[in-house]
């Protein structure tokens, strides 16, 4: 792994047609070379640019090769980075944390970080605000979890006291796994 930190200001670049295509999935896998064609082979820009407009995609060669350097490549290596902070924190803390809690954490951590330099120009590139939304999101995100978490937990008690397991055993179960009722 490279010790250079990852620039997350390519977050925050506009999109281009391939990033805002819902073809964008297939094309990524195809550049990346994670999906092949019927031979076995990989797909090439030109493949890739005819697929993409037999699907309703106007796109170049050129057009992808920007996609790949200025937005795949970036993300593939923000991913890769984000997962290295995530480990580094469980082992650090010996907390395991999901990547969205883990990448809310380390975005509050950078937006402190921000606002305590003394040349912080809040008005750059909308930073603080495209970090304020980031944060908003992976909140709203968390607090789906959450709530689908209880859910399923409700309905795992409902399913063990119809099995006949006792109140207590499950305020135990639920004490054991630091659950607050």
């Amino acid at each position: 792994m490279s010790d250079t930190p990852y620039d997350y200001s390519v977050l925050l670049r506009p999109k281009c047609r391939v990033c805002s295509s819902p073809l964008r999935q297939e094309i990524d896998l195809r550049l990346m070379r994670k999906e092949m064609r019927d031979d076995g082979e990989p797909y090439t820009f030109e493949q890739i640019v005819d697929w993409a407009e037999e699907q309703g995609l106007k796109t170049s060669k050129a057009g992808l090769s920007r996609h790949k350097t200025d937005h795949l490549m970036p993300d593939v290596l923000g991913a890769i980075e984000a997962q290295r902070q995530v480990e580094a924190i469980a082992q650090a803390t010996g907390q395991t944390l999901g990547m969205e809690t883990a990448f809310l954490n380390m975005l509050v951590n950078k937006a402190m970080r921000a606002l305590g330099e003394k040349d912080l120009d809040i008005s750059a590139k909308g930073v603080l605000g495209s970090t304020i939304r980031a944060i908003e999101t992976l909140l709203k995100v968390r607090k789906a979890e959450v709530a689908f978490s209880k859910e399923k937990l409700d309905a795992a008690k409902s399913t063990m006291r119809k099995a006949g397991v006792s109140d207590d055993t499950i305020r135990a179960v639920d004490e054991l796994l630091g659950v607050r009722t």
